[in-house]
């Protein structure tokens, strides 16, 4: 299975690099809004998003991207009994973005993030922490569609609307719960 793998990889490789269409790549940080669809009353958790980026222009309309983004994801809610909880979901994602280009560097972006969770606890209002990683389902993809404009120099500032495709929690639930994330951010391409 190794050899097949590696021959498959090397086969990629030897046809990414014969083709002269130009590749960009570099690193991007910004902001992550989320909460979960599912949970009535549940509030937006700030966090961070960073990672790195490659993209190709397949044409002078359409560019793929892929990245590689650490996402802190989350939702903070209300319970019943006045208690609040902020539960905190970081993930390691892979999003793969086609990217329109309407204009020179504005572009219309849609695609999909593949993530697995790396952190997942419970912060009650008291002062107590929990581990839920046993609750939480340790894959999760979502649909993206965003807006994004590439500088001539090389800065790209963009906005991406991620909503869940999979279900939060392993265990069946009346309502399923899904993450949403509005994200902001901005790179340098090299």
């Amino acid at each position: 299975m190794k050899k097949i793998l590696l021959s498959v990889a090397g086969l990629f490789l030897i046809g990414l690099c014969a083709n002269a269409q130009p590749w960009g790549f570099g690193p991007k940080v910004g902001a992550s809004f989320s909460t979960v669809n599912g949970v009535e009353g549940a509030k937006m958790r700030a966090g961070v998003v960073a990672g790195v980026f490659a993209d190709r222009m397949i044409n002078d309309w359409l560019s793929v991207e892929a990245d590689l983004l650490y996402a802190m994801n989350g939702f903070r809610v209300h319970g019943d009994n006045g208690v609040k909880s902020k539960i905190n979901l970081d993930y390691i994602y892979m999003p793969v973005v086609a990217k329109f280009y309407l204009t020179d560097g504005l572009n219309f972006q849609l695609g999909a993030r593949f993530g697995y969770l790396v952190t997942s606890k419970e912060d009650v209002d008291g002062g107590d922490k929990y581990t839920i990683r046993d609750a939480i389902n340790r894959y999760d993809v979502d649909l993206l569609a965003g807006l994004a404009y590439d500088f001539d120099f090389g800065m790209i500032i963009e906005g991406r609307y991620n909503i869940g495709a999979t279900k939060m929690l392993r265990v069946a639930s009346a309502n399923p719960m899904t993450n949403g994330a509005l994200e902001f951010s901005v790179g340098w391409r090299f």
